[in-house]
């Protein structure tokens, strides 16, 4: 099981008046993933690079999962081994905590051959309350817009969804001295900000429509980026006082700005941060942006500041899901096709 990370570019409504509040934009990538192998086991046991907090997550997922969709397998079929291959930083803006959700979720569903959809696991194990970009890019792969949530959703649904050029590319500035908000925090960020201007959710919904979306069908780059930044710009100034600023990390804020003085119009933090994005037109552009942003900071960045470079592309298929039956001992087992 391989599923890819994912960026979160901003919400199209976080006034609510209407009905219906949050709204995602977002696309998967390819630079990070959650891989896992699952199979069935005589108890839950874990193998593999997770930390004990993670390997703690995945015994709750394990549990909400058996007390709701896997409510009617027996008790002594419930064990399984699962082994964690790669993790997607957790609290980076990357969508960890869904995609090991989902993973998860899956790989027991279709241990135990139970027909359901990705939505319905997103639902039983509490993913999607207020973004569904996670639960369609593990889906589907690819550019996502979903329509957030009336009282009645129980994940929000999907709008839109397009094929993201293959020759652009972003450029992730990662600090990993730096935590997005989450959890307890997070919640209160969403109960405590003041209401956000009806006039900025017409804004961004309008920018999504008539400036983000034909660009990215005409793959215009430089009308992309700047539809980007500008509901960059409205939602990170709403968030600032949650997270300290536009942007979570201070020397990712530098980067960025200064990738903005260079000439690039797609400026982003992906969710809660730190990690920030620069959308550009091809290859060539991103590496010669990372050589330029690695030399900016070894001019400005104290030496024990580590923040890190890589180059992403859209992933266009979401996550790969690899059932394997063993003949000797006639149990399936899960993992992921590109291991």
């Amino acid at each position: 099981m391989c599923a890819p990370a994912r960026l979160h570019l901003g919400f199209l409504d976080l006034n609510g008046s209407s009905g219906r509040k949050f709204g995602s934009i977002g696309l998967a990538i390819d630079s990070h993933q959650t891989v896992i192998e699952a199979q069935i086991a005589d108890r839950l046991r874990f193998n593999g690079i997770a930390p004990i907090a993670t390997q703690q997550k995945v015994a709750q997922l394990v549990s909400q999962f058996y007390s709701s969709i896997g409510q009617h397998i027996p008790e002594d079929q419930r064990g399984v081994a699962i082994t964690f291959k790669q993790l997607i930083p957790e609290h980076s803006g990357l969508g960890s905590g869904t995609q090991l959700a989902l993973s998860v979720g899956t790989a027991l569903a279709k241990l135990h051959t139970i027909c359901c959809t990705t939505p319905q696991i997103a639902a039983a194990l509490g993913r999607g309350a207020r973004s569904g970009i996670g639960i369609t890019t593990f889906d589907q792969g690819g550019f996502v817009v979903d329509a957030g949530l009336t009282e009645q959703s129980l994940v929000p649904a999907l709008i839109a969804h397009y094929t993201f050029p293959e020759q652009w590319r972003i450029v992730l500035i990662m600090d990993p001295q730096h935590q997005g908000v989450h959890g307890t925090q997070e919640n209160n960020a969403f109960k405590e900000l003041p209401t956000f201007p009806i006039t900025h959710s017409h804004a961004i919904c309008h920018l999504t429509l008539m400036t983000l979306l034909p660009a990215l069908v005409e793959q215009n780059i430089q009308c992309f980026g700047e539809a980007v930044s500008a509901i960059q710009q409205l939602i990170g100034d709403h968030f600032a006082p949650a997270q300290g600023g536009r942007y979570t990390s201070n020397l990712v804020a530098s980067l960025l700005d200064y990738s903005q003085k260079l000439g690039h119009s797609g400026i982003a933090q992906s969710s809660w941060g730190p990690t920030g994005c620069v959308f550009v037109e091809n290859e060539d552009s991103a590496q010669n942006l990372v050589t330029a942003l690695q030399q900016h900071a070894k001019k400005q960045f104290d030496t024990d500041h580590k923040i890190t470079f890589c180059i992403a592309k859209a992933n266009a298929n979401g996550a790969n899901i690899d059932m394997i039956t063993s003949k000797k001992h006639s149990e399936h087992s899960i993992r992921n096709t590109h291991d």
